[in-house]
């Protein structure tokens, strides 16, 4: 059975992401504020929402984000970094696929089995509205190639 072309995606940078990024931040800044902190407590808190600020801006909008995503129906995924670092991986099960939000959770085949998966997030404004869908269609319905998978013919 022929697996068919891989989706070749070029996800642009994240307006929605950023401004998810931002809120998120703003609101947690304003429940420490209100918390009864000593000032250090406020410090090392402010420090830490933003550390979590520029790490979301620089995986929506940076060299976080990938710059080519190449998936297949067979569940089987490249990732090119912008440095242009390829790496392959599986696509994992637990990926979600929603009309305003899909993840990408997938486990690079050089990593040994107790490594944490990655996780690419797509929002709608990162692809073209084809792309996204067909990029909806391949992860909701492709299925992993079982090893000495045949066509289904009889061997004569």
């Amino acid at each position: 059975m022929e697996q068919g072309l891989r989706l070749r995606l070029a996800p642009r940078q994240s307006r929605i992401g950023c401004t998810a990024v931002w809120i998120g931040c703003v609101l947690t800044s304003a429940l420490v504020a209100v918390l009864p902190l000593s000032t250090a407590g406020y410090v090392g808190c402010a420090l830490f929402i933003l550390a979590v600020l520029v790490s979301g801006f620089w995986r929506c909008t940076g060299r976080g984000l990938p710059a080519l995503l190449h998936v297949g129906i067979d569940r089987r995924i490249t990732v090119t970094d912008c440095d242009g670092r390829s790496r392959t991986g599986a696509i994992l099960d637990d990926s979600y696929v929603g009309a305003r939000l899909t993840t990408i959770i997938w486990r690079c085949d050089e990593s040994p089995w107790w490594h944490v998966a990655n996780a690419i997030v797509v929002l709608p404004d990162m692809l073209p509205r084809e792309s996204f869908r067909r990029l909806r269609v391949v992860l909701r319905y492709g299925r992993p190639v079982a090893a000495g998978a045949t066509s289904g013919e009889e061997a004569g």
